[in-house]
């Protein structure tokens, strides 16, 4: 490659357009619920399967139940997910 080159060069801050005053502007109600529903995946199921491994035992078989609590917050994930980027 020489010096010459006449490739792209990526300047930060060089984009116009793209000046946002508030950072909080970015996020609106689908940011809150991402993060929301994040946490709820990383802390809330998880404490409820650590506190209370027993919970729908009486509904439902042991393994499944440990199978069913976890696919709550996969499913949650997937749903806001798709559902941010739509917005």
């Amino acid at each position: 490659m020489s010096s010459e080159d006449d490739g792209y060069t990526h300047t930060p801050g060089g984009v116009e357009g793209d000046s946002v005053d508030d950072p909080d502007e970015q996020a609106g109600p689908s940011g809150t619920l991402l993060v929301v529903v994040v946490a709820l995946a990383t802390l809330v199921i998880p404490g409820i399967i650590y506190l209370y491994p027993t919970l729908l035992a009486d509904r439902v078989p042991f393994l499944v139940a440990m199978l069913a609590l976890p696919f709550v917050p996969a499913v949650l994930l997937g749903i806001v997910g798709v559902w941010s980027m739509k917005e």
